[in-house]
């Protein structure tokens, strides 16, 4: 692999990393649940609102796809 083609799969593997980010926070929000995460060393508790979901697309997520049929 050269250079670009790195820096290409690297963006392309930032963005899946965003958008499962994305879905977990929009499942958090919808069932009303917390998340805890580790960020610098410490431990946080992560309420989803409205805001962190904005723009979630979960064409692509199979458990959205389960709950909807």
């Amino acid at each position: 692999m050269n250079e670009q083609e790195i820096k290409e799969m690297q963006q392309r593997i930032d963005e899946g990393i965003r958008i499962a980010q994305e879905r977990l926070l929009e499942r958090a929000r919808q069932y009303g649940q917390t998340l805890v995460v580790e960020r610098d060393g410490q431990i946080i508790n992560l309420v989803p609102d409205g805001e962190h979901a904005q723009g979630t697309c979960l064409q692509g997520d199979p458990l959205h796809h389960r709950n909807t049929l």
